[in-house]
């Protein structure tokens, strides 16, 4: 499929998107969420200009007036009104309140919230998995697996067939059986490395068995494991780097007392929590669990195995290998990275723009992060969903479903990753000439955020059938707090004995038990 990128804002080509089918059934981000006042647009709902014949082709589902509120953090406020323009020509009766909500995505959960008792609060707000579960608890998220599997305006198979099987199973990942959220801006990690310091970097004079005794390739290090990582490459780069004359270090090393100059390593990783969450799944390591016959939530990551990955990575801290954002002053490692104190940084592709600066410009690797010796490849699924909130109205409802599957048909998801740089919901999306252009990082200068971007793009399309998710219920977002407490600690503690990581273990269960 070819779609003109600069003809996706406009209506008319929106539309033909969706009538030619008929009436078909997520450490750093690039959303900016600092932003310090509310800001609403309010659709149209009279549909302006000539109407096409396919248009004429549309019959409305809603056939009485119905407005609903969409609630986020986003300031792609202009793509949002375009696809709500397009929108209101299909369904000229359902007027969207496109609001952008000051502050980060804690904080529009918390405003949610608060006006539930005053029935102050959206049709639609994005949210991540742990948000919803809490809307679920006030009763106020609502099923849509209804008006997905409705044969009239639900998804067809081939829509279902299209989205990516992980951003639909995340939805369905609740206490209580069904679908409570709905993916839009997902996001998974990336491993962003040095190319100009690692690619041709020949290590066979420390360790010849390093690929295979040849220099470092893309493919070499897009396939890397944990093992390989801190048993070979990163000691034969420590080696190779004390070897080298100062001025010429691989690894820069600041000088003085600040935090700069106390933090470097071989690598970093932006996010303690999803280290250590994906660590538990990628080694097939208990982490939690929801009782299929009680819907409660269990806490299993305390066990052994989990133990003994604290202590390997423990040791891989001290012998300078490798810290984390918890572990490194708490500061995001894609700042170590711009300034080269470390030559990977693990974070996430929708905070593709952060693994670069002007002040330190190089060009930026992007590959898969480093998985399980021997296991299938795993990797953290994240970015924010949409979930629709009950007010009692079944049109209210009915109008959000139809706006998300405008919002997210196969024109209007690509039009969205292209402007946003989130990840394609739809494998179409992946396949389309626009994203492969997109996509084609040759067509930039070196160096450049554009070529980086290009990188990014290619890197998560073909990590999609990788993708995980862990199982939400009350006191999950405990558990995550908690995954990222052990994996900082453990990491920073000198001592790590079997009686420290017992007690470290053991109060984070504890303390995820008293929120459940």
């Amino acid at each position: 499929m070819k779609i003109n990128r600069l003809l996706l804002v406009l209506p008319a080509v929106l539309v033909l998107g969706v009538t030619a089918c008929g009436n078909r059934g997520e450490t750093t981000s690039s959303i900016d969420t600092t932003t310090s006042e509310t800001e609403q647009t309010t659709s149209s709902t009279e549909s302006g200009g000539q109407t096409s014949s396919s248009e004429q082709e549309y019959t409305p589902i809603i056939t009485e007036p119905v407005t609903i509120d969409f609630w986020s953090t986003f300031s792609y406020t202009t793509q949002l009104d375009n696809i709500i323009s397009a929108f209101n020509e299909l369904e000229p009766n359902i007027t969207v309140n496109n609001v952008k909500q000051s502050g980060g995505y804690d904080d529009l959960k918390t405003k949610t919230i608060q006006g539930f008792p005053t029935n102050n609060y959206p049709d639609i707000v994005v949210a991540y998995p742990d948000h919803v579960a809490e809307y679920l608890d006030y009763n106020k998220a609502v099923d849509m697996t209804p008006y997905i599997d409705n044969a009239t305006y639900g998804w067809t198979a081939e829509d279902k067939a299209d989205v990516l099987p992980s951003f639909q199973t995340e939805g369905t990942q609740y206490s209580i059986p069904g679908t409570y959220s709905l993916p839009l801006a997902k996001s998974t990690e990336a491993m962003f490395y040095n190319e100009d310091v690692l690619i041709g970097l020949d290590l066979s004079s420390v360790d010849s068995t390093i690929n295979n005794g040849s220099p470092l390739t893309a493919s070499y290090i897009n396939s890397l494991t944990w093992e390989e990582l801190f048993n070979k490459l990163c000691p034969a780069i420590v080696a190779y780097d004390a070897a080298l004359p100062e001025g010429e270090k691989i690894i820069k090393v600041g000088t003085g007392d600040g935090e700069t100059a106390t933090y470097h390593a071989v690598m970093g990783y932006d996010s303690d929590d999803n280290l250590f969450i994906t660590l538990a799944e990628q080694y097939g390591y208990d982490y939690t669990a929801i009782d299929p016959v009680t819907g409660v939530g269990q806490i299993l990551f305390n066990n052994d195995d989990m133990k003994g990955l604290m202590k390997v990575f423990n040791q891989a801290y001290k012998d300078g290998y490798f810290i984390t954002k918890g572990s490194a002053g708490n500061n995001y490692v894609n700042t170590y990275f711009t300034e080269q104190k470390v030559l990977f940084s693990i974070g996430s592709t929708g905070g593709v723009k952060y693994q670069i600066s002007d002040d330190n410009p190089m060009n930026v690797g992007v590959a898969r992060i480093p998985q399980a010796e021997g296991r299938d490849p795993k990797l953290i699924n994240q970015g924010p969903s949409v979930c629709m909130l009950n007010h009692n109205d079944e049109n209210r409802i009915l109008a959000s479903w139809l706006f998300y599957k405008f919002l997210t048909n196969e024109e209007n998801s690509l039009y969205w990753s292209l402007e946003t740089g989130y990840m394609p919901i739809r494998y179409s999306g992946y396949e389309s000439d626009d994203y492969l252009d997109y996509a084609d990082a040759s067509q930039y200068p070196e160096k450049s955020l554009e070529r980086l971007t290009a990188n990014n793009a290619a890197y998560v399309g073909t990590v999609t059938d990788y993708l995980f998710t862990s199982p939400v219920f009350k006191g999950s977002s405990s558990a995550r707090q908690a995954a990222a407490s052990v994996m900082t600690t453990c990491l920073t503690t000198a001592n790590l004995t079997d009686d420290v990581l017992d007690d470290i273990f053991q109060k984070a269960v504890d303390d995820v038990l008293l929120d459940m």
